[in-house]
């Protein structure tokens, strides 16, 4: 009973810091706008662009720029690190025509220190669609989890594997992974060699709409995953 009681308090503990961290770097709902496309997450910087008597850009952590055209007054200054929630407005034209338009669903201030990319993987589940231009095999699907922060699981596709991932803004490193030691068809085997691999050398990320597609080095096409 003291033992359960103990693990309560530390659970609604935590849920009260979480909370509260949460509530000290609100969202700033700016409505559902006039588009009804996918959104998807941005994290980034903003910057001034001297041309056409002057606008603002968001340089996004994957090398996009973006033209908003709902950016707050606020949000206004030149270097500012914030994160949104934004849709594509491929329907209008933008007298610069520097970067894609946006229009922003939510904002807020990036967290100081924060791993940009990190908080948002943490928790998510995501099933390979396509191993780099490769395909997969329908039979033997691969997965990637973040379950905790610096931590990652999943399925090679015959094998589990575990270890640790560091995240960075838009970088991503995968640590020696754990793999269980399974035999399966050779199909199997060598699509999941080729995951594992991949993921060795991974660089980077990024999550758009429903997908997430990592670049790993000395390949074309990034790996894209689907939530699962």
């Amino acid at each position: 009973m003291t033992r359960a009681l103990v693990g309560l308090t530390l659970f609604l503990a935590a849920c009260a810091s979480g909370g509260a961290a949460r509530e000290s770097n609100p969202w700033e709902e700016l409505g559902k706008g006039d588009q009804s496309g996918p959104i998807f997450h941005l994290g980034g910087t903003v910057r001034h662009v001297e041309l056409e008597g002057g606008l603002f850009v968001i340089d996004a952590a994957d090398g996009t720029r973006y033209v908003p055209t709902n950016l707050p007054r606020d949000y206004q200054v030149d270097g500012l690190a914030l994160e949104a929630e934004a849709r594509r407005r491929d329907d209008m034209a933008s007298i610069a025509m520097v970067a894609p338009l946006i229009e922003l669903v939510r904002i807020r201030k990036a967290a100081a220190g924060a791993e940009s990319g990190a908080p948002y993987l943490v928790g998510t589940a995501w099933q390979l669609e396509d191993l780099a231009g490769a395909g997969v095999l329908d039979s033997a699907p691969a997965t990637l989890e973040f379950p905790a922060q610096g931590k990652v699981a999943g399925s090679a596709s015959c094998n589990r594997f575990s270890g640790p991932v560091t995240i960075v803004g838009d970088s991503i490193a995968f640590g020696p992974q754990a793999v269980t030691r399974m035999a399966c068809p050779e199909a199997i085997m060598g699509q999941e060699s080729a995951y594992l691999e991949a993921l060795q050398h991974a660089e980077r990320f990024r999550v758009e709409g429903p997908f997430l597609y990592v670049y790993s080095a000395g390949r074309e096409k990034p790996l894209r995953f689907t939530r699962h």
